[in-house]
């Protein structure tokens, strides 16, 4: 039986984290089987980043010493405080063993104690993790589309006449890292409109952007030693960004990450979504040649994004769905389980 304890990532020894490594490895290989495996720098990095607006708790699970899992809790404290959102991970060889019960047992613990109301994992569709949250009596509260785009694959031609295209009245801007002070306010503004995003049954009520959110963002994505890289279609009469797209660049680049897309309400319907997306591709293609695929998600429930994303070379990969639980009903639940 495993023993839990709380851990911070900056305290790992390496043979901690080589352990660590080999059961997120040996998870993947068994309910993830075409993903890249992180390297054990990118689990050290996960670990030990910090997300500004929340705070988080860590737990390692033990067998005759070694590390065979570990669960992440976030508790947002700025908007969504009613909500904790969690991230575990097991060995294969150690599940079914309760381990896995008694790390949610802490996370649910600490999620009472803070008043949160909901709890919410996410598990890939046919893995031992919708199992688990199934047999916990979680329920299934969106389903998301994840798609990958190989670049090899894409039709240039047809991206690079999209990026080119004529939009009167717009122009592109672009970066790398942290947004420009001048555009900040108005980046933030931008994309505060995902909050329109459909969420299907989720306890969540989105994300208000402020400069020093933007920034917190930034920072993170500098802790996990990833390059995000943004365009934004700024409105030339009112100077606003009227739509941007995000990509973080991996450690180890070869499948990288779609972050967020979106268009401003009072600008839809003027083909920006599909313009940046394009243009984003075209500056990958000539300054990140190491990016060999992008891998993005949509709600199956927003048809719009998703259309986007076929006409650009995207093809489904795989369905992640978000599980849901109330804190005090998988309380009561745990609590009739043996320890």
């Amino acid at each position: 039986m495993a023993t839990v304890h709380p851990f911070r990532g900056d305290q790992l020894d390496d043979a901690d984290l080589v352990a660590l490594h080999g059961a997120v490895a040996a998870a993947l290989a068994v309910d993830r089987p075409a993903d890249p495996v992180p390297s054990v720098a990118d689990i050290a990095h996960r670990l030990r980043a910090r997300r500004g607006g929340r705070r988080t708790f860590r737990w390692l699970a033990r067998e005759g010493g070694t590390p065979v899992g570990h669960l992440v809790l976030d508790l947002p404290d700025v908007e969504n405080t009613h909500l904790g959102l969690f991230d575990l991970v097991v060995h294969p060889e150690h599940r079914r063993r309760g381990t896995g019960s008694a790390l949610v047992r802490e996370a649910v613990r600490v999620a009472a104690a803070e008043g949160r109301r909901s709890l919410l994992v996410q598990a890939y569709e046919g893995s031992a993790g919708v199992m688990f949250a199934g047999a916990l009596g979680l329920r299934a509260v969106q389903d998301q589309q994840l798609s990958l785009l190989r670049l090899a694959e894409v039709d240039w031609a047809d991206v690079t006449a999209l990026a080119a295209a004529p939009h009167p009245g717009y122009r592109l801007e672009r970066w790398i890292g942290a947004a420009p002070d001048e555009l900040l306010d108005r980046y933030a503004t931008a994309k505060s409109s995902m909050n329109d995003a459909p969420t299907g049954d989720m306890d969540w009520t989105g994300v208000v952007y402020t400069p020093s959110t933007v920034r917190d963002e930034e920072a993170l994505y500098r802790d996990l030693g990833r390059e995000l890289r943004v365009v934004v279609a700024l409105h030339d009469a009112t100077g606003e960004i009227a739509g941007l797209t995000e990509v973080a660049v991996r450690r180890d680049p070869r499948r990288s990450d779609q972050e967020d897309t979106a268009v401003v309400p009072a600008h839809r319907g003027s083909g920006l979504g599909l313009w940046v997306k394009a243009d984003m591709l075209v500056r990958l293609r000539d300054e990140r040649p190491d990016v060999a695929e992008i891998l993005t998600g949509n709600a199956f429930n927003n048809p719009h994004m998703l259309r986007i994303n076929t006409r650009l070379g995207f093809r489904p990969y795989v369905v992640l769905q978000e599980w849901q639980a109330d804190v005090r009903t998988l309380a009561d639940r745990l609590a009739a389980q043996p320890a």
